[in-house]
């Protein structure tokens, strides 16, 4: 009886208390570092219709899983400096009528935006006669003034000009027709029959025609009496190389000329 229990006991200490060993857990596999595999430019075009102006473009960068990198290096790049510059930020400027592509690039991955700069025309399509380069002027009497005709092309939007004939009118009692210097534009006719009423005709011609501003004429006057007195210019007629009529076109602006004791 005292064998068997021992070997009971035996038996038992040999098997233990039947548990087993704890076991280690897999280790996780390391994420892929993130790597900017698209770029998307907002907006995707921009316009401009003056030079100097600017706009803001933005970049999102995405990695390969579709992950926005906030904090992924952005550059920035013109395709043509000469229409449009780009900043480090992203800011457009335009620079000349054109187009330009705008560039964002990250690591290998890049977006784009179409810029196109155009300069509208002018709503109004003018071409300006006016007495001298201002609106106003003084003298005393005695003492003499010369004021230009001039011929305002800026906007005339791609017009050209080869003749024109004006009628100058002013107060002769305040001030005196002295002389006429014939201007840039080409030849010259005159009719200085009325001047001594206050009337001077002339008749201008350039058989090429021209876009840009010129002046026509130089008119000297001497003040007579004290007053004011408005020299007036009015177009009679005008027309372009083709010889066309663009005297729908034209608008004066006189000059007012107070003569002082």
């Amino acid at each position: 009886m005292r064998y068997i229990r021992l070997s009971v006991v035996l038996l038992l200490a040999a098997c233990g208390d039947g548990g087993s060993s704890p076991t280690t857990p897999p280790t996780p596999p390391i994420p892929p570092t993130p790597v900017a595999t698209s770029v998307t430019v907002s907006p995707t075009s921009l316009s401009f219709t003056s030079i100097g102006a600017t706009q803001q473009l933005s970049a999102t960068v995405k990695d390969q899983n579709g992950a926005t990198m906030s904090s992924a290096s952005v550059s920035w790049s013109s395709s043509a400096a000469s229409v449009a510059t780009v900043s480090s930020t992203g800011s457009v400027t335009s620079v000349a009528e054109g187009s330009a592509t705008i560039t964002a690039t990250s690591g290998s991955a890049n977006g784009t935006a179409a810029v196109t700069v155009a300069i509208p025309a002018p709503t109004d399509t003018i071409i300006t006669v006016m007495v001298a380069d201002s609106a106003a002027s003084s003298i005393t009497v005695g003492n003499q003034i010369t004021l230009p005709i001039m011929v305002d092309m800026t906007q005339a939007a791609g017009l050209d000009i080869a003749s024109l004939q004006v009628k100058v009118t002013w107060n002769a009692s305040i001030v005196t027709y002295v002389s006429v210097t014939p201007g840039t534009f080409g030849s010259l006719t005159l009719n200085e029959t009325d001047v001594a009423t206050g009337t001077f005709l002339a008749n201008l011609f350039n058989g090429t025609g021209t876009k840009e501003s010129f002046r026509a004429l130089l008119l000297t006057f001497s003040g007579t009496s004290a007053g004011a007195a408005a020299v007036e210019v009015e177009v009679t007629t005008a027309g372009n190389e083709l010889g066309q009529s663009v005297l729908d076109k034209v608008t004066t602006r006189k000059h007012d000329v107070t003569v002082n004791n």
